[in-house]
């Protein structure tokens, strides 16, 4: 389909469902292109109060888990409007349809800001997840208990999980966590926190996290390993290399999420998702190391 198509196409939904009127299509909606088999526009007009933004997402393609999981989505974005760093949903269709094509379709509030800078941004990040796991639980969310192989199966991991050394490393490590986490409350996540996921708002001083998808119950510290291992190996602003600079962080994180905990106890059970990470990020790239880092 062509972005010309796709642009009209998206007007005459949007017009149809009554979501949004765009009067001038080419110069009011804007392609973001595709990731997570999802197609993202964003969506320009004026308003009775000024120049409004919104974020369009379709699925590409009607297949029931694909729209089913837009529905979801919608409902995790309504469960953590609360936290204040998430954008508004408005309006969900699992089962609409778009230039005679099924579809799914979310619309929500398009955020603005600069991407993260790990090593300058690293405490924004810190406050917006603390915020979040403080967020109480309810029926929308899938509670996800098999953290460790959550992580691993993010980005392809699920493809090389059949390998020798990951299968047993990966055994290793959800043993280690089952044993750690024993006791431990379950809050809600968003599932995958990259560095990529956060929009800096430098005027309000605030980390903005986006794209819920994956979001859920688990673990608290599937969201801290997951941004201590995206934030230590960016290339550029790096943060979380040291091992100064992940205790600087876990003290951030711990202070806005009000987790008292020994730093010795919150790296240990930090370790063990950051090494899930390096093992789907293996498994993604085709490479098998069976060797662990000490210490997890």
């Amino acid at each position: 389909m062509e972005t010309k198509r796709s642009v009209q196409a998206v007007a005459a939904f949007l017009r149809g469902k009554g979501w949004l009127l765009s009067e001038d299509p080419e110069n009011q909606i804007v392609s973001l292109g595709s990731r997570w088999n999802n197609d993202n526009f964003v969506i320009t007009v004026d308003e009775l109060y000024g120049e409004s933004r919104y974020l369009l997402r379709l699925t590409r393609g009607g297949g029931f888990g694909l729209m089913a999981r837009i529905a979801y989505e919608f409902a995790v974005l309504q469960a953590v409007r609360r936290s204040g760093v998430t954008p508004r949903p408005f309006f969900c269709d699992e089962a609409a349809e778009v230039d005679g094509q099924p579809t799914g379709a979310l619309l929500m509030e398009f955020l603005t800001g600069r991407p993260l800078a790990c090593d300058t941004h690293w405490r924004l990040a810190a406050q917006t997840l603390g915020l979040i796991h403080s967020l109480p639980a309810d029926g929308r969310f899938v509670v996800r208990e098999e953290p460790v192989m959550d992580v691993y199966g993010m980005c392809g991991g699920n493809e090389a999980m059949d390998t020798q050394a990951h299968g047993a490393e990966l055994n290793r490590l959800a043993q280690r966590a089952a044993r750690l986490l024993t006791g431990e409350d379950r809050v809600v996540t968003h599932g995958s926190a990259q560095p990529s996921d956060f929009i800096v708002d430098e005027d309000r001083e605030r980390a903005w996290l986006v794209d819920w998808e994956n979001g859920g119950v688990s673990t608290r510290w599937v969201d801290v390993g997951l941004f201590m291992s995206g934030a230590a190996t960016v290339q550029v602003g790096a943060y979380c290399r040291t091992d100064d600079e992940r205790r600087e962080f876990l003290e951030a994180y711990a202070l806005a999420a009000r987790v008292v905990m020994p730093m010795e106890a919150m790296l240990e059970r930090a370790a063990v998702f950051e090494r899930a990470c390096e093992l789907r990020d293996e498994a993604r790239e085709g490479r098998s190391d069976p060797q662990e880092p000490g210490g997890v």
